[in-house]
């Protein structure tokens, strides 16, 4: 799963708070042991959290706020305990604060290669470029397939984003990267930059072009990152593996593009013919979900601005 870390809650609560953890449905408490750190005899338990997304944490500040525990005063402290060994009270900060504060504190923010930014929103800009044309997120030249229907991105409720090189790349979670790669491709005429794989020492390495999935897959040595871009659009494939739980039906990444009129109308009859959830349609502006539980909201060129 994409992010870990300790939940710490009063002991007479912790199944309470296991219950509350499964509820955002992406999210599960993979170690439930007595708290340390806190002083002898302290009724704590902490609770080692693996998920996919940070939803959870809109979950637990629900529940918290429920019985009180999310107030300064409340005599019911309920924290998180990062990798750092900082500890963050759900009463001293709102759950955006503590989104970013665990999103910071990810080990592989640290380990991997190239580092992965801060987690900071950005204005999303085109490609880097250099004299041999568009630059991948991870520094190899890549040649244009063609020019990118997409003239326009905003990243509505992107679940998580990551900046690499000055680049701002929402992030998907997926079970595998090649029906990924293929479908965006398709779809939106993204292109392909790069992919990287972790070695056995958690480090990221960056994969030539003679990569190959089936190969990869066979020799149990698959990437477990794909870049792809297609104009202002940045993409972050993760693969979490054909063993990983998914559920896309509650997946909240809605992204915005303006497109070419001819290019959006052709989306659409896609969408229609493969009989993906067109979630709202007003004149050519449409929503539509794709099988990874992204909301595209397409916007012709000139038709409505793009949503703030």
């Amino acid at each position: 799963m994409a992010y870990r870390f300790v939940l710490e809650v009063p002991s007479n609560l912790a199944d309470v708070a296991n219950v509350a953890v499964a509820t955002a449905g992406d999210a599960q408490v993979l170690v439930n042991r007595a708290a340390h750190g806190l002083g002898f005899g302290v009724p704590y338990q902490n609770l080692t959290v693996a998920a996919h997304s940070l939803r959870v944490i809109s979950t637990l500040y629900g529940w918290a706020g429920e019985i009180g525990a999310t107030r300064p005063e409340s005599r019911v402290q309920i924290g998180i305990v990062l990798h750092s060994g900082k500890r963050i009270g759900l009463h001293d900060v709102d759950a955006p604060a503590l989104v970013a504060a665990i999103r910071r504190d990810q080990p592989w923010v640290e380990t991997s290669a190239p580092k992965i930014g801060e987690h900071e929103r950005e204005i999303v800009a085109g490609p880097n470029t250099n004299a041999e044309g568009a630059v991948s997120p991870i520094g190899v030249a890549v040649v244009e397939r063609a020019a990118s229907p997409i003239t326009g991105v905003n990243l509505i409720d992107a679940e998580d984003e990551v900046t690499i090189r000055g680049r701002n790349f929402a992030v998907i979670q997926v079970l595998e990267l090649a029906p990924a790669e293929s479908l965006y491709a398709d779809l939106l005429g993204l292109t392909l930059d790069g992919r990287m794989r972790q070695d056995v020492d958690g480090v990221w390495e960056d994969l030539d072009a003679s990569y190959d999935h089936i190969v990869a897959t066979h020799e149990g040595m698959e990437a477990g990152v794909s870049f792809l871009h297609g104009g202002p659009l940045n993409l972050a494939l993760m693969r979490a593996g054909r063993a990983a739980r998914l559920d896309y039906a509650v997946v909240s990444n809605q992204i915005a593009v303006a497109m070419e009129p001819p290019a959006a109308a052709q989306l659409k009859a896609k969408v229609l013919m493969r009989g993906y959830t067109l979630l709202a349609a007003e004149g050519p502006v449409f929503t539509f979900r794709d099988p990874f539980g992204v909301a595209w909201s397409v916007h012709p060129d000139g038709r409505q601005p793009l949503p703030a």
